[in-house]
């Protein structure tokens, strides 16, 4: 009965003031990392309108909290992958992340599956093993996942 009433209480608190759960929880972060906000961010579309969001919230987070006190990396899985191509309709947006530290990540395990190289990305974009293992190795170092 206890634990079902603070359950009930923590859920009220979050729907009546998640501002304050969520910088709580962002505290908690910083303070993992030694003072640096961390945010890893999902992207699995190829729809530039999902693309603009992730960016846009990459760019908030970082102007919000601070281009020192923040390291953002945005992984690209399945059909995601296709915006972090040379060709890419956002590529502009994701030349200006990169400038600003924003870290992208390709899906190693995609890229074998499209056969796709190296080249054929944005330059500045890191290829990692699996797209999926890059975000839980994060999230187990305390990385904060989102996913737009």
């Amino acid at each position: 009965m206890k634990r079902a009433f603070a359950a009930l209480t923590l859920s009220a608190a979050a729907l009546l003031g998640g501002g304050f759960v969520v910088q709580a929880h962002a505290g908690t972060l910083a303070a993992k990392s030694h003072g640096k906000y961390q945010l890893v961010i999902q992207v699995t579309d190829d729809n530039p309108k999902v693309w603009n969001l992730a960016l846009n919230n990459a760019f908030a987070f970082q102007r919000n909290v601070g281009n020192g006190n923040s390291q953002i990396e945005i992984v690209a899985i399945g059909a995601g992958l296709n915006m972090l191509k040379s060709e890419s309709k956002v590529k502009d947006r994701i030349d200006q992340a990169l400038d600003l530290n924003i870290d992208m990540a390709a899906c190693g395990e995609t890229m074998h599956a499209m056969k796709l190289t190296k080249d054929d990305l944005i330059g500045g974009v890191r290829v990692v093993p699996g797209g999926l293992i890059e975000i839980a190795d994060k999230e187990r170092a305390g990385w904060f996942y989102y996913r737009p």
